[in-house]
Formats: C-alpha cells, structure tokens, sequence
C-alpha cells in the first residue's frame, strides 16, 4: 500500500505520486520481517518491497568514530557505494522494479549524483538513460554521467525545471527522479538498518538535506524497526541544508508551509533543491522524532570538507553539510554524520579547501 504524505490518501498498487493531490508516496509495509541475510543493502531484502534484481553491491558502508574529539561522533561514509553516493541504495530497488515491470528506458531529473547512480546501473541493466540536468551542474557530475552512456538533457533553470521537462519528454520511461518514487525511499532506508546493526540506536542523525527523501528514509527505518520490537526508540532527526535554499527548515522553523526560495547560488549543489518533493515527509520525520532543522553556509559547509579531510573522509560540499550543522548544535549525545557523497563528485570545492577557504 501506498500513503500520500500530504492528504494522507491510501492507493493499494504502485504509482509515482498520489493522484489525488499530486504530492510524494511512502510505501506502506504490512509483512515486513527482520532477517538480515548476506552482505550489503540487500542483506535486508525481507524489508524491501521489491524482489532484488538489480544490485552493483550497494550498501555496507562503514561507520567511522572520528578521533580527536570529545563527544561521541561517527561518520557514515556513503561516499564508497558504486557511483560515490548514497542515491545508489534507491537506485538498486527501483531499477529492480523497472526491469521486474519489463521497461527498457529510464528517465531521471537531477542536480547529478541520482543522475550518475541511475545512468550506471541502467547501463549495468542493459537499458537507456535519460537525464535531465539543470544547466549549473557541475562539469565533474556531467562527465561520470557522459561515461555511462547516457543520454543528457540540459535544462534552463533549476531542478524544479529539469524535473518538469522530464514528465514532458519521457513518455513512456520508467521515473526515477528522487520524490517521484516511493521505490527510492525503500533503498534509502537501509541506512537505518546498517546503522541498527553497527552500533545500535545513535541518538541523532543529522542529514544533509535536499529533496527530504534520504532524511524520511532513515527515520522510517528506524521506525520499522521500532514497529517489528527491534528498539523501542528512534533517533533525533536533524536536517542540514544550505542557507542558500533550506525551504524545509525553514517551513519547519516557522511552522508554515513548504516555500519556493528564490533564485539561489551554493558551493553545495547537490542539496539547492528549492522544491523538495519530500519536504513534508521530512518535516513530520524532524518533529516526531524531537529533532530540527540547521542552515550552513558556504564557508561553513567548506570549512567541514577541510576538517574532514584531515581525518581521512574525502567528501564533497552537500556531504560535508553534516558536519558543518553539528558543529552548531552543542551536545546531541551519540551522533551520526550521514555523509553522503565522495569529494570526487566535485574535486574543484576540494581545492578551494585547501587553498583555505572558509573560517
């Protein structure tokens, strides 16, 4: 079964979004088991709705104590899946279902790391790519697209533009785009489970946050998990996005609606998603769980790549947004980083670190 998360509709087979009022799916489980099996994400296949398909050995990313500080801090490296990011989670369950349901072409909208991630496992999969780029994309996501042979679409204008083009000009493909399939949601939170299985139930979870989806995910892992009598808690949400564009902290702080930011620029491209199609998702996650929302700048934001490079964690700006908001949160007891993307994904941000940037 399938929940909208705005009009809270129920729809009993698959679609992308809810066709009442048009906003983003959550899968709805009701014969969820807990039985880790194998190796990596799919070692929790008893969890996912989806038979496994489609794997390039996503998932079991390590979690890493940073050293030299006090407070008890941990870095969930997702940076080491496949293409460099943790899109691929999503990407194996929903190319699982594209080629379960016999499709041959798939079309995604993105800001490039669910791009690269759905061009690499469709070409794995013997099938097209679309992908539907905004034009600031950088040149580095562009190429590891280009090398997986996918078909590129450049578009005027933000994600919201690059995502409106795609529902023009894929008839017929399978979606793929991050809040446009419930599916993705699945692959994320395995996050979750790992995190569970590594070092039980941290006490935040601070995300970097653009879509909303990776957030949603991993507190709905948590909280299936609470659901099967695994944990009787759930870690603290807590969203990281950029200043630049952070409609979901935003409408979470001020308890208002979900607003479109205006024309916006940020050293952390993967995360300026001003309509994040899992906002709401998100903000229900952050309040049920007791956690909030930061917004980080750019010199913060590359402040953080700096300091995690000196501790051995390569990670590109949107992914070092994690550590840039927990350095503005005090005590938050155990707590885990999701850093989300290699910084090879953008090495040119890398540099500007070095040479000093930030504060």
């Amino acid at each position: 079964m399938f929940r909208c998360t705005d009009c809270g509709a129920e729809h009993p087979s698959f679609r992308y979004t809810c066709p009442r009022c048009g906003s983003a799916l959550l899968f709805v489980g009701d014969e969820l088991s807990w039985r880790p099996d194998g190796a990596g994400m799919w070692r929790y296949r008893s969890m996912l709705p989806v038979d496994r398909r489609v794997t390039m050995c996503e998932g079991g990313t390590p979690l890493i104590r940073r050293r030299d500080v006090e407070d008890e801090v941990y870095l969930k490296v997702e940076g080491n899946n496949p293409t460099g990011s943790f899109k691929d989670r999503g990407t194996s369950v929903i190319l699982s279902d594209a080629v379960g349901r016999g499709f041959s072409t798939m079309a995604v909208a993105s800001t490039g790391n669910m791009g690269a991630s759905v061009a690499a496992y469709s070409a794995y999969s013997n099938l097209e790519a679309l992908v539907f780029l905004p034009a600031d994309v950088p040149d580095e996501k562009v190429a590891q697209i280009l090398a997986y042979g996918a078909r590129l679409v450049r578009v005027e204008g933000s994600f919201r533009e690059a995502a409106r083009a795609m529902r023009e000009e894929a008839d017929g493909a399978y979606l793929a785009t991050t809040g446009l399939n419930p599916y993705f949601i699945e692959g994320l939170k395995t996050v979750a489970f790992e995190l569970f299985e590594q070092m039980g139930v941290p006490d935040t979870v601070i995300v970097p946050t653009g879509t909303g989806g990776l957030l949603t995910a991993v507190h709905k892992g948590f909280e299936e998990l609470r659901a099967l009598g695994m944990t009787t808690s759930v870690p603290r949400m807590v969203a990281a996005q950029a200043a630049a564009a952070a409609p979901i902290v935003e409408a979470w702080r001020d308890r208002g609606p979900l607003r479109t930011p205006e024309e916006a620029s940020s050293i952390a491209s993967a995360i300026l998603v001003k309509e994040p199609y899992n906002g709401l998702s998100a903000i229900a996650a952050m309040d049920r769980s007791g956690g909030g929302g930061i917004e980080v700048t750019d010199d913060e934001i590359i402040a953080a790549v700096r300091e995690l490079g000196r501790e051995g964690v390569f990670a590109e700006p949107s992914a070092a947004a994690s550590l840039a908001a927990y350095r503005k949160t005090g005590k938050a007891g155990r707590t885990v980083l999701i850093v989300t993307g290699s910084g090879l994904k953008d090495p040119m941000a890398a540099l500007e670190a070095a040479r000093g940037r930030g504060p």
